[in-house]
């Protein structure tokens, strides 16, 4: 790490200082381990040269598949460890008197280069290392001294190191001292005080019938001034990954985009949706693969907390809710779940958005009976319709679209209908006029500490009051928030002749971390628009500024090559209006660092096969050798060899463990009851030969052989059985 560091601060390229470090202590045990391996089989320092040969191809496969820099550079970093550790001289001197050279190291790159400052945990525990081993070197040196040796023991390493760890406990901080975990301290039970508080507000208001609502709300809002609310509302629960993955055709990296999901409050089933879009996707000949482009089946289980409210707050197209508790109230209180399986849509696709164009310009609107709708749904979701709902919930599904409300323009005003007429001119189809229409309103300035309509009693639960807010925020303010946008939306569809509503309920950016339950804040409260579009149904859109449209959250899922001839088609996107600035909790995508996958394999398995060939061409060639040393030997020393197998395999054949005292009748005692004859003359004969300074006869050479041969059989047959 020292190292890494003096090479930085002379102007060197950065490495990541956690993974080289990480990489390299793993990589220096691994090959430790290795070696370790090797020495059971040369039993010379020569073992300390082998694990070099997985060593070179490891590094070999990392330059060819463009890993990056840092996971060589620790590769061979613990390679280099290891072998200067078993081959430097007088190693115990140089580890010594050595980490003095990395502690003038770490005080001039302190001071002199303003690096080691500590804003990386590595930086902290390269200097409770150093200090670890400072301490032990000094203390030996100390030792070394008469007096001092006579005044006591010296302290174990292990001592030090258990004092070091004890110091890297802690966290760390460049400050001399850190208020921070009081203040913290201090702020938890500052939020618990006030959640208590909530709790019995919220107890206190289900007990007086009141409404206990922060952030969400139904359509009865005039739009006027909001404060954020971070209180949990909503709790999610899902075994979905928070995101999807994507692999970037410009730079080939893998990519990941954040999922989000659109709870609206209502009913909580709308099976229309479903059979609208089944209907839609079976009209344009849409097969499984296509199908699986932008949309898919998912599940989420959802928990209100603090919410007092009739309504059923699901994902956008939940077609099947399972209630999951007793509350059967009118009112659904804290504590109130459901499981809901819902039509996961990526409104974004490229490939979706030319389905709906060509649909909403041809009103395409064909006929598909309840049969085949049930096979062509089992055919693109592999999931049974019948379960869902009934032929006759499908028929009635059927016949829904929309409503004359749904083109109510009351009390809009010349200036909103001109405004209406110049987004749209030129534009054909219902789906272009959408995008055109949400793009324009893009471009306002988003803002909470506003006004709403001139009427203060005007809401969104009107076409009247939907037109004020819409015409004083177009015309007047210019700046608003989702009830400013989305009223304005729905309004300009309406006078465009595109039928609109706007939907509430929230909009949750789930994190790049998976978690085991994702809260929604009021914070996530939300208003938005939809459209019906002609042979598709009800389409959701994006106006409010501060938000990310579709386009921008796609999955970026794309079909195989030569899949079909709809994986050729690539429809155009109108170019996005301009954006305002989002704030960084709604940055869309981050980069996966490191390799993928099938790298990480492409470098391991040929690595793993070196380290095995290597082991096999050992304990091959070592076999061999002891082989042809014992046909080689005189016969005083394959008896000694001979004996030395046979004590070995009597220890192997033993069921208890014993200590080797010198005593070759321990070794009788424990052999096998129909050799320990035989056994008995071969001790004898090596007692003669030893102490005896007799020859051995070839008779008895091959009665040891004999012997020994027999004890590896016996030893075999039992490992059979």
């Amino acid at each position: 790490m020292i190292c890494i560091e003096a090479y930085q601060a002379a102007g060197g390229s950065t490495f990541p200082r956690g993974p080289f470090a990480l990489t390299a202590v793993l990589v220096y045990f691994f090959y430790s381990l290795l070696e370790h391996s090797f020495s059971l089989i040369v039993r010379t320092k020569a073992a300390s040269f082998f694990p070099l040969l997985p060593a070179a191809l490891l590094l070999l496969l990392l330059h060819k598949t463009d890993a990056p820099l840092f996971l060589a550079a620790a590769v061979a970093s613990a390679v280099a460890a290891r072998l200067f550790f078993n081959l430097a001289p007088h190693i115990e001197k140089v580890l010594l008197y050595g980490v003095f050279l990395p502690d003038a190291a770490a005080v001039y790159l302190y001071f002199g280069r303003h690096v080691l400052q500590g804003a990386y945990a590595s930086d902290k525990l390269l200097f409770v290392s150093l200090v670890t081993l400072t301490l032990a070197s000094l203390q030996e040196l100390l030792f070394e001294k008469p007096l001092l040796r006579r005044s006591g023991e010296a302290f174990p390493f292990f001592y030090f190191a258990l004092l070091g760890i004890l110091v890297a406990l802690p966290p760390m901080s460049q400050r001399p001292i850190n208020w921070t975990p009081v203040a913290e301290a201090g702020g938890r039970i500052f939020h618990r005080a006030q959640d208590m508080v909530d709790s019995a507000a919220y107890h206190l208001s289900s007990m007086w019938g009141g409404s206990y609502t922060t952030g969400y709300n139904s359509l009865e809002v005039s739009g006027g001034k909001i404060e954020h609310s971070g209180r949990t509302e909503i709790i999610l629960k899902t075994s979905q990954k928070p995101y999807y993955e994507y692999t970037d055709e410009e730079t080939s990296e893998v990519m990941k985009v954040r999922r989000i999901l659109y709870l609206a409050g209502g009913a909580g089933v709308d099976k229309t949706k479903l059979v609208s879009f089944l209907r839609f996707l079976h009209a344009n000949d849409v097969n499984r693969e296509y199908a699986a482009l932008f949309s898919q089946l998912s599940e989420v289980k959802v928990e209100y907390a603090y919410l007092n409210t009739a309504d059923e707050i699901a994902p956008v197209n939940t077609f099947l809710v399972y209630d999951g508790n007793s509350q059967n109230d009118a009112v659904h209180k804290k504590g109130y779940r459901l499981t809901a399986r819902y039509l996961d849509i990526d409104y974004g696709s490229p490939y979706l958005a030319g389905l709906i164009r060509e649909a909403g310009a041809a009103g395409r609107d064909e006929s598909l009976s309840y049969e085949d709708a049930c096979s062509y749904f089992m055919e693109l979701y592999g999931v049974e319709l019948g379960s869902i709902l009934t032929g006759d919930e499908y028929e009635e599904a059927a016949k829904g679209s929309y409503s004359a409300a749904d083109l109510g323009t009351d009390g809009v005003s010349a200036a909103l209908q001109e405004l209406a007429v110049q987004i749209t001119s030129g534009v054909r189809g219902e789906y272009d006029k959408c995008r055109v229409i949400e793009g324009y309103l893009r471009q306002y300035s988003y803002q909470t500490d506003t006004v709403g309509g001139h009427d203060p009693l005007s809401t969104m639960s009107t076409p009247a009051g939907m037109a004020d807010i819409a015409d004083r925020f177009l015309f007047e303010t210019g700046a608003g928030y989702c009830v400013h946008y989305t009223s304005s939306m729905v309004m300009l569809l309406r006078l465009s002749g595109i039928p609109a509503r706007a939907v509430s309920g929230y909009r949750y950016v789930y994190p790049f971390e998976k978690a085991d339950a994702y809260e929604v804040s009021g914070d996530c409260a939300h208003i938005w628009p939809e459209a019906y579009i002609r042979g598709v149904g009800w389409v959701p859109f994006e106006p409010t500024g501060a938000y990310r449209t579709a386009q921008e959250y796609t999955w970026h899922r794309k079909p195989a090559a030569g899949n079909d001839s709809q994986s050729a088609y690539v429809p155009p996107i109108p170019a996005p209006a301009q954006v305002p600035d989002i704030p960084d909790d709604e940055t869309a995508s981050s980069k996966l660092s490191g390799m993928t996958l099938n790298q990480a394999m492409r470098i391991a398995l040929p690595t793993a096969l070196s380290i095995l060939i290597t082991l096999a061409v050992l304990i091959m060639g070592t076999l061999s050798a002891a082989r042809l040393r014992y046909l080689r030997a005189a016969p005083e020393k394959k008896l000694a060899m001979d004996v030395d197998m046979i004590k070995k395999g009597i220890r192997r054949q033993s069921a208890e463990d014993f200590a080797d005292r010198g005593l070759l009748s321990d070794y009788v005692a424990r052999a096998p009851e129909t050799l320990r004859p035989d056994i008995q003359k071969v001790f004898d004969i090596y007692y003669r030969v030893v102490y005896g300074s007799s020859s051995v006869s070839a008779e008895e050479n091959e009665l040891a052989a004999s012997v020994r041969e027999q004890l590896h059989a016996a030893m075999k047959k039992r490992i059979k059985k």
